[in-house]
């Protein structure tokens, strides 16, 4: 009787441990607690910008590479009428028929301005960077991109300079741009046109700076340029006859100048607006 009552005591202890066994086995899993994922920074707007922007050479599909190639080296520049630029210690000459407005910076092109130039002096302590945006917004461009700038030999008194290509917005429409620094003269010289403009021109007007003074750098030299003053004021046109009787007296007022090249310099503002003889470049 003991002995059956053990087993069947024995016999309950193993059954509930096997539902228990059983039970633990069939409970689901406990899920790992969630990873929290971060949230990804928001990409900024890009920054809206009027000002120049400097492209790297021939990145640019918009830009076309002309200014090396129509600048360097060579020296078949304009030779139609004189462009003066006050502070500036070069000359230069702008095509026959270009009309030209004086003034902050001195402007000029074709009558019907689908290409232009805009010339201006600048300061060693300034640079022609510093003049860019002034000579775009005389020209009335904006937008402007440039492609990185080039060194070259300008004009026939070979002048080291610095030029770039670029592209413009004038009152909605795309321009090709172009410009040229010769730096130790202090001049900066901007060309844009349309693509019927007279690019040309405005290339060979570039091509025409030159030194002043590169010509005649003594006494001999002004002398010969008053001489010729003075002949082709008897041969000019009545519209510049007086721009040559002026400059002829104040050549020869000046010829004993030590300061010949200064001199000169007066001389060529005197004729603006007339064409200098070869002996006064």
């Amino acid at each position: 009787m003991n002995l059956s009552r053990g087993a069947l005591v024995a016999t309950m202890v193993l059954g509930l441990v096997a539902c228990r066994n059983n039970t633990e086995d069939d409970a689901p899993p406990i899920a790992p607690p969630p990873v929290a994922t971060p949230t990804p920074e928001p990409t900024p707007a890009p920054t809206q910008t009027t000002e120049m922007q400097i492209e790297g050479a021939n990145t640019n599909s918009k830009i076309e590479s002309r200014v090396k190639a129509e600048l360097d080296g060579r020296a078949d520049g304009a030779t139609g009428s004189a462009l003066a630029v006050t502070g500036a210690q070069a000359t230069m000459q702008v095509p026959s028929g270009w009309q030209t407005t004086k003034g902050a910076v001195n402007i000029s092109g074709p009558a019907d301005k689908k290409a232009q130039i805009g010339a201006v002096s600048f300061t060693t302590a300034e640079g022609p960077n510093a003049k860019l945006s002034t000579v775009t917004e005389a020209l009335g461009f904006s937008g402007c991109e440039w492609a990185s700038t080039e060194s070259i030999s300008l004009g026939k008194s070979k002048l080291p300079a610095i030029a770039a290509d670029g592209v413009c917005t004038r009152s909605g429409a795309q321009v090709r741009t172009a410009y040229v620094a010769p730096q130790a003269e202090g001049l900066l010289v901007m060309g844009g046109w349309e693509p019927s403009g007279d690019s040309a021109g405005v290339f060979s007007s570039m091509r025409s700076i030159s030194k002043a003074g590169g010509g005649t750098g003594g006494g001999d030299g002004i002398s010969a340029c008053c001489a010729a003053l003075q002949q082709n004021s008897a041969s000019a046109p009545p519209e510049q006859k007086g721009f040559y009787i002026s400059a002829a007296a104040a050549c020869n007022a000046l010829r004993n100048d030590p300061n010949a090249r200064a001199a000169l310099g007066q001389v060529r503002a005197m004729l603006a607006s007339a064409n200098v003889p070869s002996s006064c470049r």
